[in-house]
Protein backbone atom coordinates (compact mmCIF):
# COMPACT_ATOMS: atom_id res chain seq x y z
CA UNK A 1 0.00 0.00 0.00
CA UNK A 2 1.43 3.39 -0.89
CA UNK A 3 1.82 6.27 1.54
CA UNK A 4 -1.09 8.36 0.23
CA UNK A 5 -3.56 5.48 0.40
CA UNK A 6 -2.47 4.67 3.96
CA UNK A 7 -2.99 8.31 4.93
CA UNK A 8 -6.53 8.26 3.50
CA UNK A 9 -7.30 4.99 5.32
CA UNK A 10 -6.20 6.24 8.74
CA UNK A 11 -8.00 9.53 8.17
CA UNK A 12 -11.19 7.70 7.21
CA UNK A 13 -10.93 5.50 10.31
CA UNK A 14 -10.61 8.60 12.50
CA UNK A 15 -13.54 10.20 10.66
CA UNK A 16 -15.73 7.16 11.22
CA UNK A 17 -14.90 7.19 14.94
CA UNK A 18 -15.76 10.87 15.20
CA UNK A 19 -18.94 10.51 13.13
CA UNK A 20 -20.11 7.62 15.33
CA UNK A 21 -19.55 9.74 18.43
CA UNK A 22 -21.50 12.59 16.86
CA UNK A 23 -24.40 10.34 15.83
CA UNK A 24 -24.56 8.92 19.35
CA UNK A 25 -24.71 12.46 20.76
CA UNK A 26 -27.57 13.17 18.32
CA UNK A 27 -25.76 15.82 16.29
CA UNK A 28 -27.23 16.96 13.01
CA UNK A 29 -26.17 14.81 10.07
CA UNK A 30 -24.42 17.71 8.34
CA UNK A 31 -22.03 18.11 11.28
CA UNK A 32 -21.30 14.37 11.26
CA UNK A 33 -20.55 14.43 7.54
CA UNK A 34 -18.36 17.53 7.94
CA UNK A 35 -16.38 15.77 10.67
CA UNK A 36 -15.95 12.64 8.53
CA UNK A 37 -14.66 14.63 5.56
CA UNK A 38 -12.46 16.75 7.81
CA UNK A 39 -10.71 13.69 9.24
CA UNK A 40 -10.30 12.09 5.82
CA UNK A 41 -8.37 15.17 4.77
CA UNK A 42 -6.52 15.39 8.07
CA UNK A 43 -5.11 11.91 7.55
CA UNK A 44 -3.36 13.24 4.45
CA UNK A 45 -2.33 16.56 5.99
CA UNK A 46 -0.92 15.06 9.19
CA UNK A 47 0.98 12.42 7.22
CA UNK A 48 2.63 14.83 4.80
CA UNK A 49 3.16 18.01 6.87
CA UNK A 50 6.29 17.89 9.02
CA UNK A 51 6.34 20.26 11.98
CA UNK A 52 9.40 20.40 14.25
CA UNK A 53 7.63 18.35 16.93
CA UNK A 54 6.91 14.69 17.58
CA UNK A 55 4.21 13.05 15.48
CA UNK A 56 1.46 13.13 18.08
CA UNK A 57 2.04 16.81 18.92
CA UNK A 58 2.18 17.77 15.25
CA UNK A 59 -1.08 15.94 14.66
CA UNK A 60 -2.70 17.64 17.62
CA UNK A 61 -1.60 21.12 16.50
CA UNK A 62 -2.69 20.60 12.89
CA UNK A 63 -6.04 19.15 13.96
CA UNK A 64 -6.69 22.07 16.32
CA UNK A 65 -5.80 24.61 13.63
CA UNK A 66 -8.12 23.04 11.08
CA UNK A 67 -10.81 22.05 13.57
CA UNK A 68 -11.24 25.51 15.09
CA UNK A 69 -13.35 26.83 12.16
CA UNK A 70 -15.60 23.76 12.38
CA UNK A 71 -15.97 24.35 16.12
CA UNK A 72 -16.97 27.96 15.52
CA UNK A 73 -19.50 26.98 12.85
CA UNK A 74 -21.00 24.28 15.05
CA UNK A 75 -21.93 26.78 17.76
CA UNK A 76 -24.66 28.10 15.46
CA UNK A 77 -26.51 24.77 15.42
CA UNK A 78 -25.56 23.02 18.66
CA UNK A 79 -24.59 24.13 22.14
CA UNK A 80 -21.94 21.45 22.80
CA UNK A 81 -20.68 21.20 19.24
CA UNK A 82 -17.60 23.35 19.70
CA UNK A 83 -16.40 21.32 22.66
CA UNK A 84 -16.85 18.10 20.70
CA UNK A 85 -14.79 19.35 17.75
CA UNK A 86 -11.98 20.63 19.99
CA UNK A 87 -11.81 17.48 22.11
CA UNK A 88 -11.87 15.32 18.99
CA UNK A 89 -9.09 17.45 17.48
CA UNK A 90 -6.87 16.88 20.50
CA UNK A 91 -7.56 13.16 20.82
CA UNK A 92 -7.86 12.08 17.19
CA UNK A 93 -5.22 14.52 15.95
CA UNK A 94 -2.71 13.19 18.43
CA UNK A 95 -3.64 9.62 17.58
CA UNK A 96 -3.38 10.23 13.84
CA UNK A 97 -0.02 11.92 14.28
CA UNK A 98 1.29 9.00 16.30
CA UNK A 99 -0.02 6.39 13.86
CA UNK A 100 1.23 8.31 10.82
CA UNK A 101 4.68 8.64 12.35
CA UNK A 102 4.95 4.98 13.37
CA UNK A 103 3.23 3.24 10.45
CA UNK A 104 3.72 5.54 7.46
CA UNK A 105 6.43 8.19 7.76
CA UNK A 106 9.16 6.17 9.44
CA UNK A 107 8.71 3.09 7.25
CA UNK A 108 11.37 2.27 4.68
CA UNK A 109 10.34 2.84 1.09
CA UNK A 110 10.25 -0.13 -1.23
Amino acid sequence: MNRFFKAVVIGTAAGILDAIAMVLSQSVWQASMAALLHWMGMGIVITYVRLPFTGWLSGMILALLTGAPLAILSTASETGGAAHFLVAAVLLGGLLGLIAEKLIVNQPTR
